[in-house]
């Protein structure tokens, strides 16, 4: 931390350009970077841009005075012999990639790098993809095992995912903490697993247009005219001030020199205004009155996200009555079941984001004709179909990404009753010999820590009725619904005991 503070290594330039990009288009855009000052490099093995990066360092003969991460994967340390000859030296800081299937095997992988460490081969050890402050204190007290303590945290942080008992964590043990993720994460295509998580993971607050409106108020003086900040800018001084080390990226050479700078703005009002926009939300004024109805307040408080509370606002606004309905059928007593709910609202709209719509206006407008066609449609029959399909479309699994290309013809195709649910979760959309998920054996207590097995992650949150758990999910902490057409082995881990398995199995 002394290090990165002497040196003013307060932003870093993330090298992901992309497997595709010519490497004359590559060397362009690092060495525009090294040009504009930077001198915190983020790399990776899997990346494919690190000889371009030396190449780029070797011409500017920048090669000693720049600082280099260079982060691998648990099952690619054996891959490192022979990838640092380029630069002629090691890296400065060696980092875990990601965490492993388990904690043993996160642990083996890290020693390895230890070793690389000791022997003079780089110089810190860090992690990346830390999901919780357990896991990390567990590494940490691992890593001084191995005589090479923890460094450096880089994980994902953006002011919808603040990650805040981790960065308080490496906060008070001394730990740089750097985040990527800074203005969300543009998801593309239609794959089914692509922009698995947390929705929140996925909104791109660079769209947000509170935040747009803050940026408006800052202007500062850029050479010899006066300029607005832009939302990124804006996004990065708010990093700065909260103590992270932001990985910036941009190909073009102005954003790139305005974003280097963006933390040296002095703006204390605004960053106040945007510190209260992501404040713990109160049921006040308005929002008092609306949620006296107990399945609207029991949605609200299933998710207690400033900014899920914002949309929230919006969607009822103009679809009031057919949001109620839908709460109401999900039932107040569900909480995982109505903040699935929420998660799929934010889903939709880092759908339409992706799809670089006006997506507040869309979000408005195609609530407000599901709304209107459920209230007007007179005939029965019709009704409960365009309802259920509604609650089919609100109630899939919101941790699985996919679909962006087609999220924009959902709630038409709901609207005409075309809309088919890949996997259903009411009897109504449910498949000719659909099945139901149940546990072979009695459920854990609440709070139990269910962990997935890493061969499970393209199979589980997959299919009808839901089963419901606390924290149940591939390496997170949140909690979810386990809706499974598969048998899924996980591993209950209690205080003070060795882990036991569960088999959770389809029912026919």
């Amino acid at each position: 931390m002394t290090e990165f503070a002497e040196r003013g290594l307060t932003q870093a330039f993330g090298t992901d350009v992309g497997l595709t990009r010519p490497e004359v288009e590559t060397r362009r855009i690092v060495g525009q970077a090294l040009d504009a000052g930077y001198r915190l490099l983020d790399c990776a093995l899997l990346y494919g841009s690190f000889r371009s990066v030396c190449a780029v360092l070797k011409e500017r003969d920048l090669d000693e005075d720049t600082f280099i991460i260079f982060k691998v994967k648990p099952d690619e340390v054996s891959e490192l012999k022979g990838v640092f000859r380029p630069l002629g030296r090691g890296p400065d800081l060696l980092m875990l990639h990601e965490m492993a299937a388990t904690t043993r095997q996160t642990v083996n992988a890290m020693g390895e790098l230890a070793d690389r460490v000791r022997s003079g081969n780089a110089r810190y050890l860090g992690l990346s993809n830390v999901t919780t402050v357990e896991e990390l204190q567990t590494l940490c007290e691992a890593a001084q095992r191995f005589r090479v303590p923890v460094s450096c945290v880089q994980n994902r942080c953006s002011p919808y995912y603040q990650d805040t008992e981790i960065r308080r964590y490496c906060r008070e043990h001394g730990i740089v903490y750097l985040a990527y993720g800074l203005m969300g994460s543009r998801q593309q295509g239609a794959c089914h697993g692509e922009g698995h998580g947390l929705p929140t993971l996925y909104l791109l607050p660079t769209q947000d247009p509170r935040l747009e409106a803050l940026a408006r108020r800052l202007q500062f003086q850029d050479e010899d005219r006066l300029r607005q900040a832009s939302t990124g800018e804006l996004l990065l001084y708010w990093a700065s001030a909260q103590g992270i080390i932001p990985v910036a990226f941009s190909t073009h050479n102005e954003r790139v020199r305005y974003n280097l700078n963006a933390s040296q703005l002095s703006a204390v009002t605004t960053l106040r205004a945007m510190e209260l926009l992501f404040s713990e939300p109160r049921m006040d004024g308005v929002r008092a009155t609306l949620t006296r109805n107990p399945p609207v307040r029991a949605l609200y408080l299933s998710l207690r996200d400033p900014t899920a509370w914002w949309l929230l606002d919006e969607v009822f606004r103009v679809a009031g009555p057919l949001l109620t309905a839908l709460a109401e059928r999900a039932g107040p007593g569900s909480t995982v079941a109505l903040r699935n709910m929420v998660y799929n609202l934010i889903r939709f709209v880092g759908d339409l984001q992706s799809n670089d719509m006006p997506w507040l206006d869309t979000l408005r407008e195609e609530f407000r004709q599901l709304d209107t066609a459920y209230r007007a449609t007179a005939d029965a029959d019709a009704k409960r179909r365009l309802f259920e399909l509604c609650y089919e479309w609100m109630m899939k699994d919101s941790m699985a990404g996919g679909g962006v290309k087609e999220a924009p013809e959902r709630p038409a195709e709901i609207r005409r009753g075309e809309y088919v649910p890949d996997h259903p979760v009411t009897a109504s959309g449910r498949l000719a010999n659909g099945r139901s998920a149940r546990l072979v054996e009695k459920p854990p207590p609440v709070g139990t820590l269910l962990t997935l097995k890493e061969s499970d992650h393209s199979t589980f949150m997959k299919g009808y009725d839901p089963v419901l758990f606390a924290n149940l999910a591939q390496h997170q902490v949140y909690d979810v619904n386990y809706c499974g057409q598969q048998p899924i082995t996980v591993r209950i881990l209690t205080t003070g005991s060795r882990p036991t398995a569960r088999v959770i199995e389809p029912e026919e």
